[in-house]
């Protein structure tokens, strides 16, 4: 049976972070993606600058999109837009997630992919797990698991069934098109209005040659989709062919789980989604990093790894908790919700984002402020 002390299961942000980190700290390190690399994943694939700090190193341009995001443009139930600027990081997740992929694989961490985990049996050292690829199933023994398999995790429908529901609880949706439209390719247009997205904002933006109109919802999803894409498509004038249709529902419980014994859950699967800010991918970075130090500590000192995780974890789990009730009344109505968009406000939050992007070019990245705040 072949041995390893890390078994990272995800490709994605969380996972491939932790793959690296894993290994640069001198762990026998497996990372194992379910699909054929690269693949896309529908996400919106825009970050700020300050994810190259919790991913290790600088993105180099080629994972990049062509244009660059640096104006935001915030347009509220009543009409009203605000302009601001702000530096954004703008990619397709199949070539971002590939070279962190890369970057484990550089680290020295083993990558399979085109391979699903199948089973795992907790043993009191050692966790086992099965997997099926390429070359059929095979079985893996680890002393750590750390599971960034996504929001319809495999590794937490194992420790948490409850935590699944026969119908999933929200989706989102995104609209390719290939044309022109009275529109700025370097802005992200977001529409703060219940008609469009009774969760968060629904979204405009530019990815390489195409636009991407966007949005999400608890419940009929396409009825708040047609009308967005309507309304988008009428107001901008956008014109040209609709090339791709893609989305993401999910049936997991919004809770946050982090694991339990010598298995720590990081990103999606840990459900650390924040959609009153509307990211997760810093998140999914930031706890990735965080799972591999609590087992070097757990190393040094003797101390179960999921209890330093959870004390590592605790701001970010705080902020996301507290997100989630300043949620339900933001997004209550649309008077709400243009209340908590009132200039004075915006203005606010404007000054304070500024601040705290600077704050962060000096913070290390384990302490960095995740924005929005």
């Amino acid at each position: 049976m072949e041995i390893y002390d890390v078994i990272v299961v995800g490709g994605g942000i969380g996972g491939s972070v932790a793959a690296r980190f894993s290994a640069s700290h001198g762990f026998s390190t497996l990372l194992v993606e379910r699909f054929k690399t690269p693949r896309n994943k529908p996400c919106s694939g825009i970050q700020f600058p300050y994810l190259e700090k919790l991913v290790g190193e600088k993105i180099p341009r080629e994972a990049l999109c062509k244009n660059e995001l640096h104006n935001v443009e915030m347009i509220t139930p009543n009409g009203k837009v605000t302009r601001g600027r702000m530096k954004m990081l703008n990619f397709w997740r199949s070539n971002f997630d590939s070279w962190l992929n890369s970057r484990a694989v550089h680290a020295g961490a083993h990558f399979l992919d085109d391979t699903k985990l199948i089973d795992l049996d907790e043993g009191e050292e050692r966790i086992t797990v099965t997997l099926l690829g390429k070359e059929g199933e095979r079985k893996i023994s680890t002393r750590f698991l750390i599971g960034g398999d996504g929001l319809n995790s495999t590794i937490r429908k194992r420790l948490q069934p409850p935590d699944f529901k026969r119908k999933a609880w929200g989706a989102t949706i995104n609209y390719y098109f290939d044309g022109e439209a009275n529109l700025d390719p370097n802005t992200l247009y977001m529409f703060y209005n219940r008609e469009f997205c009774p969760l968060m904002f629904a979204w405009v933006y530019r990815k390489d040659d195409w636009w991407v109109i966007g949005t999400g919802a608890d419940r009929d999803l396409l009825q708040y989709a047609r009308r967005f894409l309507s309304y988008v498509q009428e107001k901008y004038a956008i014109r040209g062919k609709m090339v791709r249709k893609e989305g993401f529902s999910s049936p997991m419980d919004t809770s946050i789980y982090l694991g339990r014994g010598n298995i720590l859950m990081v990103g999606d699967a840990a459900g650390l989604v924040d959609l009153y800010r509307g990211l997760g991918m810093d998140n999914a970075a930031l706890s990735g990093r965080l799972a591999v130090k609590a087992i070097v500590k757990s190393e040094q000192t003797n101390h179960p790894p999921i209890e330093l995780y959870e004390q590592c974890m605790k701001g970010i789990v705080h902020k996301i908790d507290k997100n989630k009730s300043r949620q339900v009344t933001r997004y209550n109505t649309n008077d709400s919700l243009q209340k908590s968009l009132s200039p004075a406000n915006l203005i606010k939050d404007g000054i304070l984002m500024l601040t705290v992007a600077q704050i962060d070019k000096l913070l290390p990245a384990e302490r960095v402020i995740t924005l929005p705040l």
